[in-house]
């Protein structure tokens, strides 16, 4: 009875201080993206899904611990309590693949964010697909263990219906999810050794990428305890143990998956180069919006003087002309079009005007050269009176 009491508080206690473990990590890393990068990802959302779905796992493992005593053999349960840790299994099963799954996720956006190579990135993205399609493989297989489902939990053998013998499924999940953390942990290694870094600096990304080992290394603990579940002729007593190593691999791979992303954190070197990475990035921002305003100022400007040299080429003098007529202003609240050639300049000097027809007439009136008259005849493009020369034979 002690060691059924014991084994049922090492899994609560391990389960309060994993979760504890898991949200520090997570909760880091979003200070160091948020004040020391200053940008989040679509990987570190996703590592968020990750801590939630953790956060229902460990709810599902302390409810069967202190609501229907898991832990302890199956003498010491009542109905009440086996049924209830057979429905928790089920969704246990959802809850521990789902957050395996959103880990792997969370670490394949962080390499495609990084991929600077085709092939590495198809990888990437085929890795993805199919660890998501896995994902729901194993929710078809829970949900569709026992036809109808609360055959799962009728130990009386009341309810019409069948079963399938699931063990050898979740254990070939289990080697799945090893596998694949291998291979995801052996992606990255071809485009961390071809990073140009001194030596010490590469072995150190190898390092922290490497630790991911540790969440294989718990994956094959707990996948020892799972064989013992599934063949053990008390699973309820097995089922502790069980979820204890799960616990432990879920928040240990949340823990691996986090640290390449604190490097920041804890190395001042990484830290000013991100900050000043990201000052230069913000005074080109900054450069940029100026250099749009002044940008926009000139513009502004050269409207402007274009406007005022428009209106200065097309106003319509007031004063008087000899030989020359001004049309009437505009009313219209359009700007007048300009016209495709520049209109004639006429000049508006009243006494150099009369000067000039004085000297024409002087050499027009001229023995031996004919009489000239001006007169109004015409119109020009602009719709201004020109003054058109007509000319009289004399004698």
């Amino acid at each position: 009875m002690s060691d059924q009491m014991e084994q049922q508080s090492s899994m609560v206690g391990v389960t309060i201080a994993m979760t504890i473990i898991g949200s520090l990590a997570v909760a880091l890393r979003f200070y160091t993206r948020s004040y020391i990068v200053g940008t989040l990802y679509s990987d570190d959302w996703v590592m968020l899904a990750a801590l939630v779905w953790n956060f229902g796992y460990a709810l599902e493992i302390l409810i069967s611990a202190k609501s229907f005593n898991a832990g302890f053999t199956m003498a010491q349960l009542s109905d009440r309590d086996m049924m209830g840790i057979v429905q928790i299994t089920a969704a246990v099963v959802v809850t521990y693949k789902g957050v395996l799954t959103l880990i792997k996720v969370s670490i394949l956006c962080f390499y495609l964010r990084i991929a600077v190579r085709p092939m590495f990135e198809k990888l990437c993205k085929w890795t993805l697909y199919l660890v998501v399609v896995f994902e729901f493989i194993v929710i078809f297989v829970t949900v569709g263990e026992c036809v109808p489902l609360r055959k799962m939990w009728d130990f009386n053998n009341t309810v019409p219906g069948h079963c399938i013998d699931s063990g050898a499924f979740f254990q070939f999940a289990s080697v799945f999810h090893i596998i694949t953390d291998l291979w995801v942990l052996l992606l990255p290694v071809p485009l961390l050794r071809s990073i140009p870094r001194p030596p010490r600096e590469k072995y150190g990304l190898f390092f922290v990428f490497g630790v991911g080992v540790f969440a294989i290394i718990t994956a094959v603990f707990r996948f020892k305890f799972l064989h013992d579940y599934t063949v053990s002729p008390d699973p309820f007593y097995a089922f502790a143990p069980l979820m204890t190593w799960s616990m432990v691999e879920v928040n240990v791979g949340i823990l691996c998956a986090c640290l390449p992303t604190l490097r920041p954190l804890f190395s001042k070197s990484q830290r000013d180069r991100t900050r000043a990475i990201k000052g230069f990035s913000m005074q080109n921002k900054n450069d940029i919006i100026e250099g749009g305003a002044e940008i926009n100022s000139l513009h502004s400007r050269s409207s402007s003087a274009a406007s005022n040299a428009m209106a200065k080429e097309i106003a319509v003098d007031k004063t008087p002309n000899v030989g020359v007529s001004a049309s009437p202003p505009r009313l219209s609240y359009r700007p007048p079009v300009p016209p495709k050639t520049p209109p004639p300049i006429y000049n508006t000097d009243t006494q150099a005007v009369e000067a000039r027809i004085a000297d024409l007439e002087r050499s027009l009136l001229s023995p031996g050269q004919p009489t000239r008259q001006l007169k109004l005849v015409k119109r020009d493009e602009n719709g201004m009176f020109k003054p058109e020369p007509s000319f009289r034979g004399t004698s």
